[in-house]
């Protein structure tokens, strides 16, 4: 004996699998979003700690320069 679903049965069945996975979906299109919202907020705190290294570079080359010119001026005076 073989078992016949009827159309019925099989819309039902198909219909129910339908919404299983928009579902499933919906649940990743939520996911998507909250990793969206994270990497945002990371590439704002990577674009900030660019902006500091920069910074620090800058005013570490600035004495670099500038010290040795310092301690040269001061030795001429002793």
């Amino acid at each position: 004996m073989s078992s016949k679903i009827t159309v019925a049965e099989y819309r039902a069945e198909n219909t129910a699998k339908l919404v299983k996975l928009e579902q499933r979906q919906i649940s990743i299109f939520k996911i998507l979003q909250n990793v969206e919202k994270s990497m945002d907020k990371i590439n704002g705190q990577v674009q900030d700690n660019k902006t500091n290294i920069t910074k620090v570079t800058t005013v570490g080359s600035i004495f670099v320069f500038i010290i040795p010119v310092i301690v040269s001026l001061i030795l001429k005076l002793l």
